[in-house]
């Protein structure tokens, strides 16, 4: 059985049997069903007419179901020989009959009057060989002196199955190496058609069409992926819908109208409720400068923040050591740090371009006091941004005066971090939380007053496995002017737990649950999604990932899916669930609090695919995206692709 999938054409079609007047010194004859014969009077010549459509037919529907690749039809009278009838202008029989259906045959029949099956098969080679087309048997009764026309429906013998998208291209499309692509969770549901096809790759519609079964099977769990059929007149149309992304397999079933044209042909073809990913800002080439789009430059852009009092969105662009402004229209200005095309790194407070960053990495909105804060990593301090003009940035925890890098507790600018790359807040409280990285610790701080706290980890790393490396990728670095920051003392155990019992290794992506409470953590180096409650004594749990550590690129629940360097993490209200970017992957995932994990933005696949390439999930492309924020004004992801030197969307 083959499958075709192909643009959308009808057939204006039609089959009818009509008598002609009588030879041979009869009284003339008919083709007359349910009627009783008078009589034993034989039957002189009949004429079987055939509608048959030009290959370019315009679209529509007929009365019945005849191929336009038919090139010859057999007659046959109650199972006896049959009469063949070749059906070109140069075949015996036939003539032109008008501009509708220009060909018109007639066939010469033997029969006495009274009850008799006819049997009439049509096939796309002349002299009945080749494949068969359409057939169908009908009771008739001959009834000698009458006239009348006899419709004849022939069942159509389907040979495939033909599935293809009735909606923009924007919103579903069919991909020969994935399947079916349309967008997940839509308000309205994704049309398709689908059609039985001949073995000449013609549709098969009509009255004597196949009678078509469509349904849907191994929906991937949450995905919703369903079809059902449209009401209304036309039966070849369905619909597609989602609550999320996933995956699931149509599955259709064409039956012929009649026994004698064949069994049913079934087929089968891969749905991806899916996500479309496009490019806000930036490009692939590295730079520094303000614009709209692709005129924005960035050099690997690491963090991302939403701001609700305002729409816009806020990026740490590490390379350039600034904070970038973009809006929902793709407009970046430079807000702190140094403006384009100059590029200095630093560490100084003040307003807009007088201040200074060294290798900043993370950044969040606080909705309660108003303020960005920032991890800048190379000075191993946590920054506040003034989000309004004149832009004022002040240094309210870790970097003493030498920007010396440790490991202490306190208020402000006494207390040390190292390295700290991953932050974000309680919306309600306005405490942050702060992912010390080469510490290995979660701290949380105070707002306002900015106490700084361990909750959960210690110093030394939690690791039992390997990380694969990305060939496109590089570990966060930073610069300090002490060496003991990028000391890291040696562990061994991963481990779960209270407070300090509980060990990571380069946690980096941190997000807060407004709904329950918690933080969600992407433990970069252990390949693992972990959990902390944010009461006291902060347990910490695994949400994905298993010890010793596995790494790698797998879909499924939280024990067999697998990630390779995920550095970022966001909280969707709108679902409750969790998208991670799985870095060395260069892949987005969606993480349920189940700890069902499903990949969304390039394919889960044993091959690593890096670039910049907009479209639907599973053909968009990224290089070692970072960091990731959910943008509920645009119902969409909002990532910093770090090694495209881009902003990227995932509209969900």
């Amino acid at each position: 059985m083959k499958s075709i999938v192909r643009p959308l054409a009808g057939l204006a079609i039609a089959v009818i049997v009509v008598s002609c007047g009588g030879g041979g010194g009869s009284s003339g004859s008919s083709l007359v069903p349910n009627a009783q014969p008078p009589g034993p009077a034989p039957i002189g010549s009949v004429k079987l007419q055939l509608n048959i459509p030009p290959k370019s037919a315009a679209t529509g529907r007929a009365p019945a179901y005849v191929s336009p690749a038919t090139q010859s039809v057999s007659v046959a009278i109650d199972g006896g020989s049959p009469t063949v009838q070749n059906l070109s202008p140069s075949s015996p029989n036939c003539s032109n009959s008008g501009p509708a259906y220009p060909l018109l045959c007639t066939v010469t029949l033997s029969a006495g009057a009274g009850a008799h099956t006819v049997t009439i098969d049509t096939f796309d080679q002349p002299n009945a060989a080749g494949h068969s087309l359409s057939v169908n048997s009908i009771s008739v009764t001959f009834v000698a002196g009458q006239s009348p026309n006899v419709p004849v429906v022939l069942a159509g013998v389907p040979a495939s199955i033909a599935v293809y998208p009735a909606a923009p291209a924007n919103t579903m499309s069919l991909n020969p190496s994935v399947g079916l692509i349309f967008l997940a969770a839509q308000s309205t549901q994704a049309p398709i058609l689908v059609e039985a096809l001949d073995a000449d790759g013609n549709p098969i519609v009509g009255p004597g069409s196949p009678t078509l079964q469509v349904s849907v099977t191994g929906a991937s769990s949450g995905s919703g992926i369903a079809a059902s059929a449209v009401s209304g007149t036309n039966p070849n149309a369905f619909t597609l819908s989602s609550t999320s992304t996933g995956s699931a397999t149509l599955a259709v079933v064409a039956t012929p109208t009649a026994a004698l044209a064949g069994t049913p042909v079934t087929f089968h073809l891969m749905l991806v409720a899916t996500v479309m990913v496009s490019t806000l800002a930036g490009s692939v080439n590295r730079g520094f400068a303000d614009g709209t789009g692709a005129a924005a430059a960035f050099d690997h852009p690491r963090g991302v923040a939403y701001d609700s009092a305002n729409g816009d969105l806020y990026v740490i662009d590490a390379g350039n050591s600034s904070i970038r402004q973009v809006t929902p229209a793709g407009v970046v200005t430079t807000i702190a740090g140094p403006t384009p095309p100059t590029r200095i790194s630093g560490f100084a407070d003040g307003a807009g371009s007088t201040a200074r960053f060294s290798n900043p990495s993370g950044i969040v909105y606080d909705p309660v006091d108003g303020n960005l804060y920032v991890t800048d990593a190379g000075n191993c301090a946590i920054r506040s941004v003034s989000p309004t003009a004149p832009y004022t940035v002040t240094t309210v925890a870790g970097a003493a005066p030498l920007r010396y890098c440790g490991n202490h507790n306190a208020v402000g600018t006494a207390s040390k971090f190292r390295a700290a790359l991953g932050i974000t807040v309680n919306p309600t409280t306005g405490t942050l939380y702060v992912a010390d990285t080469f510490n290995n610790e979660i701290r949380a701080i105070a707002v306002p007053g900015y106490a700084v706290s361990t909750i959960a980890g210690s110093r030394s790393p939690g690791h039992s496995g390997s990380t694969s490396s990305s060939g496109s990728s590089s570990g966060s670095s930073s610069s300090s002017s002490s060496s003991s920051s990028r000391s890291r003392p040696g562990g061994t155990t991963y481990a779960d737990g209270s407070g300090s019992v509980a060990t990571f290794h380069d946690p980096i992506g941190i997000t807060f649950d407004p709904t329950n409470g918690d933080l969600y953590l992407t433990d970069s180096a252990d390949c693992a999604i972990r959990q902390i409650s944010t009461a006291s004594p902060y347990t910490v749990s695994t949400l994905v990932g298993v010890s010793p550590t596995a790494c790698g690129f797998a879909d499924g629940i939280a024990t067999t899916a697998t990630f390779n360097n995920p550095r970022g993490i966001a909280y969707d209200p709108d679902t409750g669930d969790l998208y991670v970017s799985d870095s060395f992957n260069s892949a987005i995932r969606q993480v349920t609090l189940s700890g069902v994990v499903t990949t969304v933005a390039n394919v889960a696949s044993n091959t690593r695919r890096f670039g910049l390439v907009d479209g639907f999930g599973p053909l968009a492309a990224f290089n070692t995206p970072t960091q990731l924020v959910y943008d509920p004004a645009l119902k969409s992801l909002i990532v910093a692709d770090t090694y495209s030197n881009a902003i990227r969307q995932v509209a969900l």
